[in-house]
């Protein structure tokens, strides 16, 4: 299941703005329907089928996750107004963006990224809480999806269902989100030429409100916005809040060509 592929949410209107949409690990382009709804209809939206989809055997991990969306990009057949990219999705945009990859846009919303400050050290400590943050980030995706039939479905039918989730996705899952993790701290930052959101939740367990912080500091045009209430699937649960925050940062850009920063 290393297939890519894109699906049109919106048609837009013709001559309006384009915006893609890329999903985070275990997730799917069905994630964004609820956003999608809420965005006005003047833009198209493409929302991406990546790899890293549920259910998939994580033999992708061959390429980085950056080739990869890379590739996807190549399948929209225009380049974006704007890229709106969730945790392992937000982090392979990040990537392209910092070595100004034609096929990105000038202005991109990273919805809870993963990000490690390069002060902070990799640690057997840091190990076990990602891996306590991926379990519970595998819980609440799992939840997010049922929404109201959770309750229906009963506690103990669905505490199966989540244990069986984390098995399944297993240690493959769990270390291509800590490598990602990792070698964040390691992307250039300061060459990133776009205007970039981070959005940030302060009931996300892997991205602080420090570390949002210090990503955004990093990043030469960088808008940080951080909701207390927010958790790491925000944009699922608070469709409407995310999408207006979102195309009101894209609709205060003004339109400016292209262009890579340094030599």
């Amino acid at each position: 299941m290393t297939g890519l592929a894109c699906r049109e949410l919106a048609p837009g209107q013709p001559g309006g703005r384009l915006a893609v949409l890329a999903h985070g690990l275990e997730d799917s382009w069905e994630s964004w329907l609820p956003l999608a709804k809420q965005i006005s209809p003047q833009w198209r939206l493409v929302a991406l089928d990546l790899p890293w989809r549920p259910g998939n055997d994580y033999q992708w991990r061959r390429r980085s996750s950056s080739a990869l969306l890379a590739d996807a990009l190549d399948l929209v057949g225009q380049r974006p107004d704007l890229i709106i990219a969730h945790s392992y999705g937000a982090n392979a945009l990040l990537e392209l963006l910092s070595i100004g990859d034609p096929r990105t846009s000038q202005a991109a919303a990273l919805i809870c990224p993963l990000y490690r400050p390069p002060e902070v050290a990799v640690t057997w400590k840091i190990f076990d809480r990602s891996r306590s943050a991926f379990e519970k980030h595998i819980k609440d995706s799992l939840l997010s999806r049922l929404s109201g039939r959770a309750e229906r479905i009963g506690a103990d039918v669905v505490e199966n269902m989540i244990g069986k989730a984390i098995d399944r996705v297993g240690p493959a899952g769990f270390l291509a989100v800590f490598d990602q993790f990792v070698s964040s701290a390691a992307v250039a930052l300061g060459e990133i030429s776009a205007s970039v959101l981070v959005l940030a939740g302060g009931a996300d367990p892997t991205l602080s409100p420090q570390a949002a912080t210090s990503l955004a500091r990093r990043i030469p045009h960088a808008s940080l916005l951080i909701d207390d209430e927010y958790d790491h699937f925000c944009y699922v649960q608070r469709p409407g809040e995310v999408a207006d925050r979102i195309i009101r940062f894209a609709d205060a850009l003004a339109p400016v060509p292209y262009q890579r920063s340094g030599p």
